[in-house]
């Protein structure tokens, strides 16, 4: 038996959260049912779904995990996210890389990072 990776997000505003994450990452509306909505990639794509679970509260606070957008190019990557509603939280510059961490509309950390080669 093979298994596969699916992504909860907690939300006090899953429409939001998963259109925000829809357009992010080029996902589609897979089904909606309360407190769940789901989200995934296009047909054929392996990459995982997000699952927008419907919460009182965000604990909006660093968590062990949290996704990274791998992208070809940082800065317009950023752009793109913050007019989606994310906000830049940081930028890190280290000797052999450089990643940006947003916030998405719900206050939960991600990281833009580079491609990998």
């Amino acid at each position: 038996m093979t298994a596969s990776l699916e992504i909860t997000l907690d939300s006090t505003e899953p429409e939001k959260t998963a259109a925000f994450w829809q357009e992010a990452l080029g996902y589609r509306h897979l089904y909606t049912r309360e407190p769940y909505i789901v989200i995934g990639p296009p047909k054929g794509d392996s990459r995982p779904r997000l699952v927008i679970q419907r919460v009182d509260q965000v604990t909006a606070a660093k968590t062990p995990v949290h996704l990274d957008l791998r992208v070809d190019d940082i800065d317009w990557e950023v752009v793109r996210l913050t007019a989606l509603g994310a906000k830049v939280e940081w930028d890190i510059n280290e000797e052999w890389t450089h990643w940006t961490t947003m916030s998405d509309p719900d206050g939960i950390l991600f990281c833009v990072c580079p491609a990998r080669s």
